[in-house]
C-alpha cells in the first residue's frame, strides 16, 4: 500500500478497479447461482422424503433405493461445481496456475449465469469442443474471465430494440448469445457472440480501458472489458472485441497446456 491512500499507485489503483468490477459481477450473480443451486437441493430433498418414506412404510426397495442415492450423489456434486464456480469470486481465492480442462469451467459459467440469460430474455446457444485439451490457469481467474464477457454479452441488449432489422432468419431467437468453443495447434478459442447491434466505432476502439461503458444512467462503470483484458494477459492469452454484421462477438485466445 502507498503511504497516502488519497493519491494510489498505478498498481493499487488496478487492483481496486479489479476488485470492484468482481464484486458488481457476485451482485449479478448472486440470484442466478441460488436459483440454479436450489434447484439440486429440491431435488435431493424430494429423494431423501421418497426413501426416508419407502423405510417408515417398510415398503423399501433396495434396488429403487440405490437409483433414489445415485441422484442424491450426482445432484450434490452439481451445486458443489457451482459453489465451486462462485469461489472465482472469493477474495481469499489463490491464484495459483494448475491445469485445467476448460470445457469443463465453461459449463459451469455457463449454469451460473443460466438465470441471467433467462431473466434478460437472451437466449444461449452453445457449442461445444469434442476433445480434451487442457490449459494452463488458475481457474478462478479463468471462471471470473468467461463470466464476465457472457455477463457483457448479456448487457448489450439493455439498450438494444427488441428485433435486430438485419436478423432475417426467423427460425433464430431475436436475442442470442452463441458461445462456441475451438481450438488449434495451439490455442484454445472461445468466442462470444451477440446479436445486440454493435458498437459505435468511437466506443468500440476504447472498449478496454477503464470507465468506458454505453450506459448513460450510471448502472455500470464500465470495468468487465478492462478486467477481462488484465485476467487473460495474466493466463497468458489476450481477448479482442470485433464487430459482426448483428452485433459483436469477444474471441478468448488461451495457450493449450501442452503448446506451453
Amino acid at each position: 500500500m502507498s503511504l497516502d491512500d488519497d493519491h494510489p499507485t498505478a498498481e493499487e489503483l488496478a487492483a481496486r478497479l479489479q476488485h470492484s468490477a468482481r464484486l458488481a459481477s457476485v451482485g449479478k450473480l448472486a440470484s442466478s447461482a441460488a436459483h440454479e443451486i436450489n434447484q439440486p437441493l429440491n431435488v435431493i430433498r424430494m429423494a431423501a422424503f421418497n426413501v426416508r418414506r419407502a423405510i417408515e412404510k417398510g415398503t423399501l426397495d433396495p434396488e429403487s433405493a440405490l437409483v433414489k442415492l445415485d441422484r442424491i450423489d450426482s445432484q450434490i456434486a452439481r451445486a458443489a461445481r457451482l459453489v465451486g464456480g462462485m469461489k472465482a469470486f472469493s477474495p481469499t481465492t489463490t491464484d495459483t496456475p494448475t491445469t485445467i480442462n476448460p470445457a469443463d469451467a465453461l459449463t459451469t459459467a455457463l449454469e451460473l449465469m443460466a438465470k441471467r440469460f433467462t431473466a434478460a430474455d437472451v437466449t444461449l446457444i452453445h457449442e461445444p469442443r469434442a476433445g480434451d485439451e487442457t490449459v494452463q490457469a488458475a481457474p478462478s481467474a479463468f471462471q471470473e474471465l468467461v463470466i464476465h464477457l457472457l455477463d457483457n454479452a448479456i448487457e448489450a441488449y439493455s439498450d438494444a430494440p427488441e428485433h435486430n432489422p438485419l436478423l432475417v432468419d426467423e427460425d433464430v431467437p431475436p436475442r442470442w448469445v452463441k458461445v462456441v468453443e475451438a481450438v488449434n495447434e495451439q490455442e484454445l478459442i472461445i468466442t462470444i457472440e451477440d446479436a445486440a447491434g454493435g458498437l459505435a466505432a468511437e466506443i468500440a476502439d476504447r472498449a478496454f480501458l477503464p470507465f468506458v461503458t454505453t450506459a448513460l444512467n450510471g448502472s455500470h462503470a464500465g470495468l468487465g472489458l478492462t478486467v477481462c483484458a488484465s485476467l487473460a494477459a495474466s493466463l497468458g492469452g489476450a481477448v479482442t472485441l470485433d464487430p459482426t454484421e448483428l452485433g459483436l462477438v469477444a474471441t478468448l485466445r488461451l495457450p493449450l497446456a501442452s503448446a506451453i
